[in-house]
């Protein structure tokens, strides 16, 4: 399954969808306020994580649905608005990697060599482990070192590659099940 999801980003991740501006704008608009109203689920105990990544989850319609643009302004938004709403530990999370990560994968799935595409998404990965480490030490004053500090980045490494495939498989049902559909109801409104 993974290989067709794969396959699936790369062969639309830049595809050009021929709809009016104001329809593209209606579209990121309402992606935007899902993603604000999942975001409000961050202030719900244990489930801080899980908020940011099934968010960022969501900007994978826009994307496919309007492009590579659109879907960077629904991040941007979605940003700043969940900034003044959610909890501040999540919105850090999505801000930092969950919510521009899932544009930024249909650019690595366009590598053709997986040594070089997993490199650039675990360099990407880990860049933004690093500013949540030194960010949350900053904050907290607290500081993980030694093992520990090897325990964070291998676990979360180990996560990180769960949550890439997981991604591939939301993508590859989104685009087989849902973009026909979705993409037909926003071509009837031209």
């Amino acid at each position: 399954m993974p290989t067709v999801a794969v396959n699936v980003w790369a062969a639309t991740s830049y595809a050009v969808v021929s709809m009016k501006a104001s329809i593209k704008v209606t579209f990121a608009g309402i992606i935007t306020a899902i993603v604000c109203v999942i975001m409000l689920a961050s202030h719900i105990p244990n489930i801080t994580l899980a908020v940011p990544a099934v968010a960022g989850v969501m900007l994978i319609s826009v994307f496919a649905e309007a492009g590579i643009y659109w879907a960077l302004l629904c991040y941007a938004a979605s940003s700043v608005m969940s900034f003044f709403t959610a909890d501040k530990t999540s919105w850090f999370l999505f801000f930092v990697f969950f919510g521009y990560y899932p544009i930024l994968k249909t650019v690595f799935e366009k590598i053709a060599k997986s040594v070089f595409k997993w490199t650039a998404k675990g360099f990407t990965f880990n860049t933004a482990a690093v500013i949540c480490y030194f960010s949350g030490s900053l904050i907290t004053g607290v500081k993980i070192t030694g093992w520990w500090l090897v325990l964070y980045f291998a676990l979360g490494n180990i996560a990180f590659v769960l949550y890439d495939i997981a991604l591939s498989r939301l993508a590859a049902v989104y685009y087989t099940r849902l973009h026909g559909k979705i993409s037909s109801i926003l071509n009837k409104g031209q």
